[in-house]
């Protein structure tokens, strides 16, 4: 018998977008089912401004509780990329299949998963998204005038819209992605 599972919907900031969307790309070969797994994740996910998603959407550097399979005590981390991980007991790397399958989901969303490619189907609550983390500096001023007079080659803007020509390079049209600002499809 071969039954469908409704995922729940997605929503994912940009820049995490583009972050794991370059970190499947550079890992081609290597945990080719978990490759697999983010990037069905990715193309059906909603894309949103880092500012403007929801307080109860998991993303990375949030802290997010959480049961498996139904039963036992909440678990709680803040899921990071894995060149972030300090403290591995409170943290999850974002590319774990744990990771993958709790990215984008809101408090009170079910989501499958498996952890290698024949194991057993598990099963993921959110409970609680409780905080994201701040960065470690502030955020340079956008159109600001380089005081180099060298202009403006190393704007933020200059510097996002370099990165979006590389990801179409990378990525082109033909790899179909839901993007909704904000929204969900």
């Amino acid at each position: 018998m071969n039954t469908t599972v409704d995922l729940p919907p997605i929503m994912i900031a940009t820049h995490d977008y583009n972050r794991l969307m370059s970190a499947a790309a550079m890992n081609r070969h290597r945990r080719r089912s978990r490759r697999e797994f983010l990037m069905s994740e990715l193309r059906r996910a909603s894309l949103c401004h880092p500012d403007a998603l929801p307080e109860d959407v998991v993303s990375t550097n949030a802290k997010v509780t959480y049961r498996l399979n139904g039963t036992g005590r909440p678990m709680a981390h803040v899921l990071v990329y894995p060149e972030d991980l300090l403290w591995p007991g409170a943290e999850l790397s974002v590319l774990t299949p744990l990771g993958i399958a709790l990215l984008g989901l809101r408090v009170g969303d079910r989501m499958p998963f498996r952890t290698n490619p024949d194991g057993p189907v598990h099963e993921v609550v959110v409970e609680d998204v409780r905080f994201k983390l701040l960065p470690d500096e502030t955020a340079p001023a956008r159109n600001v005038p380089d005081p180099s007079g060298k202009g403006d080659r190393n704007s933020r803007d200059d510097l996002d819209r370099r990165l979006d020509d590389a990801l179409q390079e990378t990525f082109p049209a033909s790899d179909p992605v839901s993007v909704i600002v904000c929204g969900w499809s």
